[in-house]
């Protein structure tokens, strides 16, 4: 009997071993973006942007607001990205990503650009935005924009970045708003790691 049990469960163990290996990483592992800090300049001749940053201790319910009032209409809008990888050493920033997007040909195509999409999509079920040009004056908002629910991609290093979002108006080129986001990846095993959510800060 003791040996049917042993081999049983030597079968069973090795059987949930062989799914386990074959099961896609991206159903387990998650990169979460946990923030430290924002920075934020706007033109106010053009736009005005309000914040409130929440950081709770349960860093997945960290969560921003935005308000923004457009003083102006705006025919022509076009975003720089990059994201920044920090050394945690000498605070050496590396840019592991740029990105230049025409917003208003984006709004015109949403499909021409799949990333950005989902983040569009994302902003908008949190609350009012551009969804063609031009635009303004007028006021758009975001509540409740948790940092943990943005997808990124699993080939960034769990490190420190800064993520910096410029953008500009062609026509007068100059910026309209420059926002950058501090903090750091945190890759979490769902339903292991981190058990209950929370970051200690070393």
């Amino acid at each position: 009997m003791r040996l049917f049990i042993t081999t049983t469960f030597f079968i069973t163990f090795c059987f949930f071993m062989y799914m386990a290996h074959f099961q896609p990483v991206h159903a387990f592992v998650k990169l979460i973006a946990v923030g430290k800090r924002l920075e934020l300049k706007n033109n106010a001749r053009s736009v005005n942007i309000s914040y409130t940053f929440r950081n709770p201790k349960r860093f997945l319910e960290q969560s921003i607001d935005f308000d923004v009032d457009v003083q102006r209409e705006i025919r022509d809008m076009k975003l720089s990205l990059a994201y920044y990888s920090v050394s945690r050493n000498n605070g050496t920033q590396t840019a592991l990503l740029k990105r230049y997007v025409d917003l208003c040909f984006f709004l015109r195509n949403p499909s021409s650009d799949r990333l950005v999409n989902r983040v569009y999509q994302l902003v908008k079920a949190h609350g009012t935005m551009p969804t063609k040009c031009p635009f303004g004056p007028g006021c758009f908002y975001m509540r409740d924009m948790k940092p943990s629910e943005i997808p990124i991609p699993l080939f960034l290093p769990e490190a420190e970045f800064v993520l910096e979002l410029i953008y500009r108006s062609e026509v007068r080129s100059e910026p309209l708003v420059e926002f950058r986001f501090y903090g750091k990846l945190v890759r979490m095993v769902k339903n292991l790691l981190p058990k209950f959510g929370e970051l200690n800060e070393h």
